[in-house]
């Protein structure tokens, strides 16, 4: 992604959260909020160190995502792509999606390349 001036960086929602948590081999991405054009940067920027530490599955747990449009999809794709690059066998899950985010992955036909779990 394209470096974001610290100014724009200060100004993430309130609201927006990120929760990265190694479990195993595991690193458990919580997203909270809307994932957006102006959060998307925030999220790879706190996830990316992450990457190096996964072995098995980087899960997106969105449970608490209200919204996500193309900037959000694109770090997740991002994500995919930093993975199968490096080692094989690590994948991406992503779950929890509400409604709005499924129609979102349904019809970039995402659900069909990743793991996308109730």
């Amino acid at each position: 992604m394209a470096d974001i001036p610290p100014s724009f960086r200060l100004s993430v929602p309130d609201d927006f959260g990120v929760d990265i948590n190694p479990v195993g081999g595991d690193v458990v991405v919580a997203v909270r909020g809307e994932l957006d054009v102006l959060t998307a940067p925030f999220l790879w920027e706190q996830m990316e160190p992450a990457l190096a530490g996964v072995t098995g599955q980087l899960v997106f747990d969105f449970a608490g995502l209200t919204f996500i449009d193309s900037m959000g999809l694109g770090v997740v794709v991002r994500a995919q792509s930093r993975l199968r690059g490096e080692t094989p066998g690590r994948q991406i899950v992503v779950r929890h999606l509400n409604a709005h985010a499924r129609k979102v992955f349904e019809i970039t036909g995402l659900d069909r390349v990743l793991d996308v779990q109730p």
